[in-house]
């Protein structure tokens, strides 16, 4: 009986049609995930006007989806490490798109908080574990590229938001743009249900699936392997009955400190300006549909910057990568911050920024994936997503705060030069002093270059 290394089988080939097949449907997954989520920033203005609310009171119905999705990160990584990948991402699609349809019923802004929290618990959960899913699929040498295309899907799909918003609002409510959103991951789920297979990597760890792992196997390369070969995973063991232990164990904890604080200061800025900036420029003058298209341009610029990014940490090593992406965000909160109130400029500088924040968040599943081995591997990025996203809602309630005591953008954009300069200093840290743990020779090829 022939053992043979499944991570090196899947590298010795080329991106094959399942494996594309896998990358786009779980783009699709995270489209409408980035969708469900940026909606309720482009219903802000109207909601307000609707239902008579102050900024301030406008919080709770932001960060409540943002404190969801903390929660159902945290929670469907270590059950997707146990029962799989696939089942978590069609449960939690489900689930998003009846608890976003739900919440065009709320009557008040308690039961609105109250939806969007199940609604980004669901959310949550589908992220992480679409992400996990593609990096499982890929060749080493492809893995930040893929992964990188298929977090572009939470960038697009919060482009579509700003358009499908403005445009049902204008025939009809606010209230129709979440059934919209909450209707399309239902109707996408039955597709993901016939047509996504599990990860490789998962099957492999599973006794008595040998079998269904082959006939997978043999989908995804050419070769053809003859019955009863069997399939290992070269990895280190982790020694922990509760998967979230492995993440602090010795040779993990410094890289896990560093990737759950990088990423939070990353999504501290990403969800603060995607919360806020409609908001912000609404009030200098500008229209909801200015506004929506200045949203659309910092998502178009997260999309191209994301289809690049993972490239580039393929080609010039990941932390490098995120350090100078970073950096030139850093410069463009300046830019932003000294511009004038014009439409044509500052969609500009949006739409550059954009190629930086949204990238480094996208940057921190990737690294966090050639990390972690594949038993903890899903319940690590989860964790990590699920950590930043408590910097995420710091994001936003920082800046229901700083919009509350009336700073304006120029303000507002200068004070994310700090979580900028938090985000650079974790990511230097985990890169000289956390490499990936030796004895996983895949992570350790792609972090070589790091």
């Amino acid at each position: 009986m022939t053992t043979l290394d499944l991570q090196h089988v899947i590298d010795r080939n080329k991106v094959g049609p399942l494996q594309r097949k896998v990358l786009l449907l779980c783009l699709g997954v995270v489209v409408l995930d980035g969708l469900d989520l940026a909606v309720v920033a482009y219903i802000g203005p109207p909601l307000l006007a609707d239902w008579g609310l102050s900024k301030a009171q406008l919080g709770p119905v932001i960060t409540s989806g943002l404190l969801g999705m903390a929660l159902g990160s945290l929670v469907a990584g270590p059950i997707a490490d146990r029962i799989g990948r696939r089942k978590i991402i069609l449960a939690s699609m489900v689930f998003f798109g009846v608890m976003c349809a739900a919440t065009a019923l709320a009557p008040n802004v308690v039961w609105f908080s109250i939806l969007r929290l199940l609604t980004g618990f669901g959310l949550g959960a589908a992220l992480p574990n679409a992400t996990t899913l593609v990096s499982e699929y890929a060749p080493v040498r492809r893995r930040g590229t893929m992964m990188a295309l298929t977090y572009c899907g939470h960038t697009l799909g919060g482009a579509i938001a700003g358009f499908l918003t403005s445009l049902v609002v204008e025939v009809a409510s606010w209230h129709w743009a979440l059934v919209a959103a909450g209707v399309l991951p239902l109707a996408y789920a039955v597709v993901v249900y016939f047509a996504l297979p599990e990860s490789p990597k998962y099957l492999a760890r599973q006794a008595g699936r040998e079998a269904e792992l082959l006939g997978l196997v043999n989908r995804i390369v050419p070769e053809n392997f003859p019955p009863g070969t069997r399939f290992a995973l070269n990895e280190p063991a982790v020694d922990a009955k509760v998967r979230v232990a492995g993440l602090v164990a010795r040779r993990f904890r410094l890289g896990t400190a560093a990737i759950w604080i990088g990423f939070s200061a990353a999504f501290f800025i990403v969800y603060l300006t995607n919360s806020w900036m409609p908001i912000l420029m609404t009030d200098i003058g500008f229209s909801l549909t200015a506004a929506a298209t200045m949203g659309l341009l910092l998502q178009a610029g997260g999309t191209l910057g994301n289809l690049g990014i993972g490239s580039a940490m393929d080609r010039f090593g990941m932390h490098r990568t995120v350090v100078a992406a970073m950096g030139c965000a850093s410069v463009m909160f300046v830019l932003v911050a000294v511009a004038p109130p014009n439409v044509l400029v500052l969609g500009t500088l949006m739409f550059v920024m954009g190629m930086f924040t949204n990238t480094c968040g996208t940057a921190f599943p990737i690294i966090g994936a050639a990390f972690y081995p594949t038993s903890i591997r899903a319940t690590g990025t989860s964790w990590a997503t699920g950590v930043a996203r408590f910097g995420a809602i710091g994001g936003a309630a920082i800046g229901t705060v700083l919009v509350a005591a009336g700073l304006n953008y120029h303000q507002v954009f200068l004070s994310l030069l700090i979580p900028g300069a938090v985000c650079i200093l974790a990511v230097i840290v985990k890169g000289r002093r956390a490499r990936t743990p030796a004895g996983e020779p895949v992570a350790g090829r792609v972090s070589a270059r790091s």
